[in-house]
C-alpha cells in the first residue's frame, strides 16, 4: 500500500459555522462536532472522537462476520474494521453507493481500530461543551441525544458504543 492511498484529506468544512454561539466561550470549553450524512440522515459526532478521515480504501471481506462489518482494511500497517453504522443503529435506509464524497472515519480508541462508512462529511460546528448532550455511562444507546444547531435538530452519535 502506498502513502498516497492513505493520504489524509482535507474536507471542505466551515469550522466557524456556529461561532456566534461560542464567541464568549474560551476555546478549552468548546467542542467541535462534525456533521455527516449516512444512511439517509445527518448526524453529528464529536471531533475529539475522530482519529482521521480517509477516502475509502479496498476492503477485504471477513467470512462469517456480522452483517454490519463491511470488511477490514490495512491502513499504514494497522488492520482496521470498517462498519456500516446504519446497520448498527438500525436505521431504515441503506447506505449510499460509494461516491467522490464517501469517507471512512477512523475513530479514536486506545486499543481497537474501527472506522465507519459515511456518505459525506459536510460541516464542522463549534459549540459550548456545556451544550453537548451528556453520555449516560449506564446507557447502551448509540445516540447521545439531540442538538439544535442553527434551527436544525441533529442526533449526536455516541461513538464509544460502537466499540462495545
Amino acid at each position: 500500500m502506498t502513502d498516497k492511498e492513505t493520504e489524509e484529506i482535507d474536507v471542505d468544512v466551515d469550522v466557524d459555522a456556529d461561532a456566534s454561539s461560542t464567541e464568549d466561550v474560551p476555546v478549552e470549553e468548546q467542542a467541535e462536532l462534525m456533521k455527516v450524512w449516512m444512511n439517509g440522515a445527518f448526524f453529528l459526532l464529536p471531533v475529539q472522537e475522530v482519529e482521521e478521515i480517509l477516502k475509502p480504501l479496498k476492503l477485504t471481506p471477513v467470512p462469517m462476520a456480522p452483517d454490519h462489518l463491511m470488511g477490514v482494511s490495512n491502513i499504514r500497517g494497522q488492520i482496521v474494521c470498517i462498519i456500516d453504522p446504519g446497520k448498527v443503529l438500525h436505521l431504515g435506509q441503506k447506505r449510499g453507493e460509494q461516491t467522490e464524497n464517501t469517507r471512512f472515519i477512523i475513530l479514536r480508541h486506545p486499543r481497537m481500530h474501527l472506522g465507519i462508512w459515511v456518505d459525506e462529511v459536510s460541516e464542522l460546528y463549534r459549540v459550548a461543551k456545556s451544550n453537548l448532550p451528556d453520555v449516560d455511562p449506564d446507557s447502551h444507546d448509540f445516540l447521545r441525544g439531540e442538538m439544535n444547531i442553527e434551527g436544525d435538530i441533529f442526533n449526536v452519535l455516541n461513538t464509544q458504543m460502537l466499540f462495545e
